[in-house]
């Protein structure tokens, strides 16, 4: 006791970590067991599940401090015996507020959610479909034209669209502009062209989501050639997880008793998805349903514990097809077997996951482009060289090298001293934004501002999301283009909690404008081009979006995008996922702020969190990338 005592007070860990402990110690029926041990353990737990991770690997932690000072713990086996005594800790098979497998050690309800999401994947690994090959085949012929020049690498939307088809379970990874809307419309329609009374349902982790998944598919589908009733058939919506589900306060009204009426659910943005709410999606799904899910492999993992796309992918592994699924692929695309990565060594799982390897967004000479594949594959040393070309030498008649890349360079010492951001990429914002301001109308101004946006790697310190808020603000208002806080015509405002009576939902982007009254509006842009207006007072949970967190901008693109890095390098939210994932927000210029050290230690950190899904999988920890 005296020790989590310590602990909370230090601020070491949380208070949920604090009563969690203290709950498990009450758990506990035998009196000779170690009690002391028991509650740092679990303790230990809840504050790794805070950070993401689902498990407790006892193996890596073992014969270490729990905490900084306090007790060690004892050898892996021992450690395991200890807590199996308590009668509150049990293994593989029974109920028990912490359960031993192997030697991972897991909240119940974590443990049975990973387990529920192997059985679903599994069940439609082992699966069949039926399939009208030839009209496959033609559909591929048909969707897929052969490039004009001779290709050195097979078309792979081609194969995911074979494979999306011909599989009940399939993940299609890719990162920016290697078409996965484009390919996704494909699927859609080879599946209608199969079955076209197919019960298709869109959806995605978060409302914006959602609603960038419509306007992409709608936006693609304009350039595809489709039979008017292929078009006809498409799913023109999606919706919300939460939403899809059924959302109510004890839980979800659609679960494994009640499933959802769906023969084929497509998952935009899978990566964001946590543990629980992929299993509550996948519980609730009939056991003959589809699941494809869409997403990019490389990019943050969810804000709650888990990262369930990257264990299913084998994060970052380099990916093949066994012997016998190529044989398939082949006969249905017209490629020579020979022609598609092989490797029988793989996991089944390896067989349902589809990898887009080309962009085509970003051009071979494109500096944002080069910069996320260095960044993705931890080339730290080739990334900063290519930065060396784009860094802010203070001379206007030298030109850079690479035009859509800029790196405001700060000093290692003086950014940690100073306190804020450099002025000029601060005024190169502020300019960017006082465009929006001077619209006269709401229209113009929500797709301006959308084209530009500030991320930050942290929410607090002078160059967190808060601090940059308040910066752009003071600026904006001192050229007079804002009122005072009582009066924020034009401020961006982000909303962070789902509101479904308003239909407004965690994510979500608006800005504060008068009507033609005087009334006060916050106004979202809609997929349909169309502007919603709802009264700023009714406005749920909402906070200041000049500036934003990596986090919450997943699923959304910029045209420009200031990233702003902390200055210290240890900062523990520093990760390449970060870093690969806040790059590719940008579509055609990136603005990196940020020290030498800071960038280096992203690009070399990666996030590992603690998970049984991916080894359950087969994913060998020896099978190297």
């Amino acid at each position: 006791m005296i020790f989590l005592d310590r602990l909370l007070t230090e601020g070491t860990i949380s208070e949920l970590s604090f009563h969690f402990a203290n709950f498990v110690r009450r758990q506990c029926v035998n009196p000779n067991a170690d009690r002391d041990l028991l509650m740092l353990t679990a303790a230990l737990l809840s504050e790794s599940n805070q950070r993401g991770d689902v498990c407790l690997d006892l193996a890596m932690l073992a014969e270490q401090p729990l905490f900084q000072g306090s007790m060690q713990a004892p050898a892996v086996s021992e450690w395991r015996a200890e807590l199996l005594v308590t009668g509150c800790v049990a293994e593989e098979g029974e109920v028990a507020p912490l359960l031993l497998m192997g030697d991972r050690l897991y909240l119940y309800r974590y443990w049975q959610a990973e387990t529920g999401i192997l059985a679903a994947i599994d069940q439609r690994l082992q699966g069949s479909l039926t399939l009208e090959v030839p009209l496959l085949q033609a559909a591929l012929q048909r969707l897929f034209p052969p490039k004009p020049s001779p290709a050195t690498e097979p078309d792979w939307q081609m194969l995911a669209c074979a494979l999306a088809v011909s599989r009940p379970f399939v993940v299609i990874s890719g990162g920016p502009g290697t078409g996965k809307t484009t390919t996704v419309v494909k699927v859609l329609a080879t599946l209608l062209e199969q079955n076209p009374d197919l019960r298709l349902r869109l959806a995605a982790p978060t409302g914006k989501a959602a609603a960038r998944m419509v306007e992409s598919i709608r936006n693609a589908r304009q350039g595809l050639a489709l039979p008017p009733q292929l078009l006809a058939l498409m799913p023109d919506e999606a919706q919300t997880l939460h939403r899809l589900l059924g959302y109510q306060r004890r839980g979800f009204r659609h679960h494994h008793d009640n499933p959802l009426p769906v023969d084929c659910l497509v998952i935009d943005e899978a990566s964001m998805i946590d543990l629980t709410l992929m299993h509550a999606v996948l519980d609730a799904l009939p056991s003959q349903a589809r699941v494809i899910l869409i997403g990019d492999r490389d990019q943050l993992a969810s804000v709650d514990a888990g990262n369930v796309l990257g264990d299913i992918t084998g994060h970052g592994r380099r990916l093949s097809y066994s012997g016998s699924m190529a044989q398939q692929l082949a006969e249905l695309t017209g490629y020579a077997a020979d022609t598609l990565p092989v490797n029988d060594a793989l996991p089944p799982v390896a067989d349902a996951i589809a990898l887009l390897r080309t962009s085509y967004r970003f051009a071979a000479d494109s500096g944002i482009g080069r910069l996320a594949r260095l960044v993705n594959a931890g080339e730290a040393t080739q990334a900063l060289a290519l930065l060396q070309q784009c860094r802010d030498m203070g001379d206007p008649t030298s030109p850079p090298a690479v035009t859509d890349l800029h790196w405001s360079v700060m000093d290692q010492q003086a950014g940690l001293a100073r306190s804020g951001i450099d002025s000029a990429a601060l005024e190169w914002a502020v300019e960017r934004y006082q465009q929006y301001l001077r619209c006269s109308s709401v229209e113009e101004a929500l797709q301006r501002f959308a084209a530009m946006r500030i991320l930050c790697a942290v929410h607090d310190g002078p160059l967190g999301d808060h601090a940059l808020n308040l910066a752009i603000a003071e600026r904006l208002r001192g050229r007079g283009l804002l009122g005072s806080e009582d009066d924020p015509h034009g401020k961006p405002v982000m909303i962070t909690v789902n509101d479904y009576e308003l239909d407004l939902y965690n994510g979500d982007i608006g800005l504060l404008w008068r009507d033609a009254s005087g009334a006060m509006e916050a106004c979202f842009a809609q997929v349909d081009g169309q502007v919603r207006r709802i009264p700023a007072i009714s406005l749920p949970e909402h906070v200041t979006a000049w500036a934003l967190t990596v986090h919450k901008s997943q699923g959304s693109e910029f045209d420009e995008v200031l990233l702003v890095l902390p200055a210290d390098a240890n900062s523990p939210l520093l990760s390449r996922e970060l870093l690969y994932t806040g790059i590719t927000r940008a579509r055609s210029h990136l603005r990196l702020h940020a020290t030498e050290d800071a960038f280096e230690a992203a690009c070399r950190r990666t996030v590992e969190r603690s998970s049984g899904l991916g080894l359950r999988l087969g994913w060998n920890p020896s099978l190297l990338p």
